[in-house]
């Protein structure tokens, strides 16, 4: 079924749930969407330049030859040129300002689609445009005029079972600290920085891998990240394991994501090879 795009751009949220392959098939046709709106914004910015080169051949010549009409012509393409100039950076901005949310969901499903079946239901929401709520809002002593909020917004969230019947959640929440002030030369200036807190949780099927409290301690060892993200929170229950980190970079959330899951999965393993022979290993 294809999307519906209009809803898709004036809204900006894609959430679906259904079968992987639909999935996937809905995310090649976002991408798709996105190509199109990059080659219009591109088409608006040429189409501008040869509307205005064509006005300001046509003001030398109606200047030369003296005639109004052609002036008012030259007036025209040019005046159109700048509108489309203008409308070309407006045109689709927010879906192509947050393209790389759109990235992270297909590298994401790229790397999910290997340990799933391409019939296992999965849910997925993806905020293509931002949507951010105000944390706060306070002075910043640190600088002349200084000011400080903070955002958060919970952009992303994945549900779906792996092949040995975990269920895995993963949800993505972006935290946001913008400052302004006035620097010594007395312009303002903004500075804004982002951090990710990834939550991923496994549901375990207790038929495969029993309690996996006793394989966690046997290891002795936390879960490891890239360098550039941090191990928040660690919990595992006879129900679930789930791992929360901060991430500084976005382009390090599916490294992070990877990494989690493997440390994850050699909790279970061990787990079900204790399972396997009555005790832990």
């Amino acid at each position: 079924m294809a999307i519906d795009v209009r809803k898709l751009q004036s809204g900006g949220t894609y959430q679906a749930e259904g079968p992987l392959s639909s999935i996937l098939n809905d995310i090649e046709q976002i991408g798709n969407f996105l190509r199109q709106i990059e080659t219009q914004r591109r088409n608006f910015r040429k189409f501008s330049g040869v509307s205005m080169a064509a006005g300001l051949v046509l003001a030398v010549v109606a200047s030369v030859l003296h005639i109004n009409v052609l002036g008012f012509l030259a007036f025209l393409a040019f005046a159109t040129g700048v509108i489309m100039y203008i409308y070309s950076f407006v045109y689709g901005r927010g879906m192509h300002t947050h393209h790389s949310r759109y990235d992270l969901l297909n590298e994401l499903f790229q790397v999910l689609q290997r340990d799933a079946d391409p019939r296992s239901s999965f849910s997925v929401k993806l905020a293509l445009k931002p949507q951010p709520s105000q944390l706060s809002n306070e002075p910043w002593s640190d600088r002349k005029n200084g000011k400080q909020q903070f955002f958060e917004e919970d952009y992303l969230s994945i549900q779906g079972e792996l092949l040995d019947g975990t269920v895995l959640s993963e949800n993505l929440t972006e935290l946001t600290r913008k400052r302004s002030f006035t620097n010594p030369r007395g312009k303002s200036k903004t500075k804004t920085r982002r951090r990710y807190m990834l939550a991923l949780k496994f549901r375990y099927p207790s038929d495969v891998y029993a309690d996996a409290r006793p394989a966690h301690h046997a290891l002795h060892e936390e879960i490891r990240v890239p360098p550039s993200a941090i191990v928040r929170e660690t919990r595992v229950d006879e129900k679930a394991i789930t791992v929360k980190s901060l991430v500084t970079a976005e382009m390090e959330i599916v490294p992070a994501t990877t990494m989690t899951c493997l440390g994850a999965y050699r909790i279970l393993n061990l787990a079900r090879r204790a399972r396997a022979t009555g005790g832990a290993q």
